[in-house]
Protein backbone atom coordinates (compact mmCIF):
# COMPACT_ATOMS: atom_id res chain seq x y z
CA UNK A 1 0.00 0.00 0.00
CA UNK A 2 1.18 2.98 -1.34
CA UNK A 3 1.84 6.13 1.09
CA UNK A 4 -0.84 9.56 0.97
CA UNK A 5 0.52 13.07 1.78
CA UNK A 6 -1.53 15.54 1.50
CA UNK A 7 -0.64 19.52 1.16
CA UNK A 8 -2.68 22.24 2.34
CA UNK A 9 -2.40 25.47 -0.23
CA UNK A 10 -5.56 27.14 1.09
CA UNK A 11 -5.23 31.00 1.16
CA UNK A 12 -2.28 30.39 -1.57
CA UNK A 13 -1.93 32.20 -4.95
CA UNK A 14 1.03 31.24 -7.69
CA UNK A 15 3.51 30.74 -7.51
CA UNK A 16 3.34 29.26 -3.89
CA UNK A 17 1.03 25.84 -4.60
CA UNK A 18 3.36 25.14 -7.11
CA UNK A 19 6.18 25.57 -5.41
CA UNK A 20 5.00 23.72 -2.50
CA UNK A 21 3.82 20.47 -4.68
CA UNK A 22 7.25 20.99 -6.42
CA UNK A 23 9.25 20.45 -2.87
CA UNK A 24 6.88 17.99 -1.50
CA UNK A 25 7.38 15.43 -4.54
CA UNK A 26 11.00 16.05 -4.42
CA UNK A 27 10.55 14.44 -0.97
CA UNK A 28 8.36 11.63 -1.75
CA UNK A 29 9.54 7.76 -3.23
CA UNK A 30 8.07 6.77 -6.90
CA UNK A 31 4.31 5.20 -6.81
CA UNK A 32 3.49 7.48 -3.23
CA UNK A 33 0.28 9.68 -3.11
CA UNK A 34 0.07 13.76 -2.88
CA UNK A 35 -3.27 14.92 -2.31
CA UNK A 36 -3.42 18.63 -2.68
CA UNK A 37 -6.35 21.24 -1.73
CA UNK A 38 -6.83 24.72 -2.02
CA UNK A 39 -8.62 27.69 -3.23
CA UNK A 40 -7.21 29.72 -5.84
CA UNK A 41 -9.14 28.05 -9.22
CA UNK A 42 -5.75 29.03 -11.21
CA UNK A 43 -3.30 27.70 -9.10
CA UNK A 44 -4.97 24.15 -10.20
CA UNK A 45 -4.54 24.16 -13.70
CA UNK A 46 -0.63 25.67 -12.58
CA UNK A 47 -0.28 22.48 -10.43
CA UNK A 48 -1.60 20.05 -13.22
CA UNK A 49 0.53 21.35 -16.00
CA UNK A 50 3.99 20.79 -13.55
CA UNK A 51 2.99 17.73 -12.46
CA UNK A 52 2.32 16.30 -16.21
CA UNK A 53 5.29 18.06 -17.27
CA UNK A 54 7.30 16.37 -14.69
CA UNK A 55 6.03 12.97 -15.98
CA UNK A 56 3.69 12.15 -12.59
CA UNK A 57 0.09 11.15 -12.74
CA UNK A 58 -3.02 13.09 -12.20
CA UNK A 59 -5.00 10.62 -10.94
CA UNK A 60 -8.08 13.06 -9.51
CA UNK A 61 -8.75 16.83 -10.76
CA UNK A 62 -11.67 18.86 -9.09
CA UNK A 63 -12.74 22.00 -9.28
CA UNK A 64 -15.60 23.77 -7.44
CA UNK A 65 -15.69 27.69 -7.83
CA UNK A 66 -12.23 28.73 -6.79
CA UNK A 67 -11.49 25.16 -4.53
CA UNK A 68 -9.45 22.76 -6.04
CA UNK A 69 -8.79 18.71 -4.93
CA UNK A 70 -5.96 16.89 -7.01
CA UNK A 71 -4.66 13.54 -6.58
CA UNK A 72 -1.10 12.85 -7.94
CA UNK A 73 0.64 9.55 -8.37
CA UNK A 74 4.38 10.29 -8.41
CA UNK A 75 6.21 8.33 -10.95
Amino acid sequence: MSKTYNLNCEGMVCPMPVAKTKRRLNKMEIGEILEIKGDFAEASENIKRFVEKQGHSVLEYKVDGEEYFLKIKKN
